[in-house]
C-alpha cells in the first residue's frame, strides 16, 4: 500500500490532502470485537488440549496395576481350615504325606524334598491332623520338642502367650537354633478341632523370627467352622 499523497500535482488546482484520515468508532468496534473472538477460540482451545491430555495420562495412571508380574496367591482349602501362599511356593503335601505322620498339609518356599532332613526351604508350614488323648494344650507341652528336629542346634522350646489365628486363640510354643550356619526360628500352634487336633508348625531360616511373608501365611488361615 502507497504513501498518501503529500500536496497536489503541479498545474492542477484542488484542495491538498493533508494528512492520514483517521478509522471511524464504527471500526474500532469491530477490531476490538474481532480480537476478543481470537482469544476465546485460542483460550478455548488450548484448555481443552490441556484437560484431555491430563484426563488421558491420568486415566492410564489409575488403570495400570500395582505389579502385573506379581500372580496371585494360591489358596490351600482342607475340610477343616484354609490359607493362602505366594503362588511361586511349593506344595510339598503328597510327597510328605508318604511319611504316615498325619501330614495334610506342607508348604515350602522352595521344591524341596521333605523326607531329606539335609534340604531346608527358607520358609515352610506343616499341618498334622490326628486323634489326641490330649486337648489342644498339653498336645502343644508335650509336641513342642519336635520343633527344631534336624537342625543343627535348637534350644528348649518356650511358651508363648496365645496366638490368635484366623479369630481362634491359640496355645503357641517357639523354639530357637542354627542350621547350616543360619538363624533358624521355629513355632507350633494348636487347636481342637472336634475329636481331633490341628498341629501348625512353621519355619523361617536366616533370623530369630517369622519372615514378612510367612507372617502373610499365617495372617490368611481361616477356619472352616468360623
Amino acid at each position: 500500500m502507497g504513501q498518501p499523497m503529500q500536496g497536489g500535482v503541479q498545474g492542477q488546482s484542488g484542495p491538498q490532502v493533508q494528512g492520514t484520515r483517521r478509522p471511524g468508532p464504527l471500526l474500532w468496534f469491530l477490531g476490538a470485537c474481532l480480537l476478543t473472538l481470537v482469544v476465546l477460540v485460542v483460550l478455548g482451545v488450548g484448555g481443552g488440549a490441556m484437560y484431555v491430555i491430563g484426563s488421558r495420562s491420568g486415566a492410564v495412571a489409575s488403570d495400570e496395576p500395582a505389579d502385573p508380574t506379581t500372580p496371585p496367591p494360591v489358596t490351600f482349602s482342607h475340610e477343616a481350615f484354609s490359607f493362602s501362599y505366594p503362588a511361586e511356593w511349593a506344595d510339598l503335601t503328597e510327597r510328605a504325606n508318604e511319611s504316615g505322620a498325619g501330614v495334610v498339609a506342607q508348604i515350602a518356599s522352595a521344591d524341596v524334598d521333605p523326607t531329606d532332613l539335609d534340604e531346608n526351604a527358607a520358609d515352610s508350614i506343616t499341618v498334622y491332623l490326628f486323634a489326641s488323648e490330649f486337648h489342644a494344650v498339653m498336645t502343644c507341652r508335650t509336641q513342642a520338642i519336635w520343633t527344631g528336629f534336624g537342625w543343627d542346634e535348637s534350644g528348649d522350646p518356650e511358651e508363648l502367650e496365645p496366638v490368635e489365628l484366623g479369630g481362634r486363640e491359640l496355645p503357641a510354643h517357639r523354639t530357637l537354633g542354627t542350621h547350616e550356619g543360619q538363624d533358624v526360628v521355629g513355632e507350633m500352634y494348636c487347636a481342637d478341632v472336634g475329636d481331633e487336633v490341628v498341629q501348625i508348625v512353621v519355619e523361617s531360616h536366616g533370623g530369630t523370627e517369622l519372615s514378612p511373608r510367612m507372617r502373610e501365611v499365617l495372617d490368611s488361615w481361616r477356619w472352616a467352622d468360623a
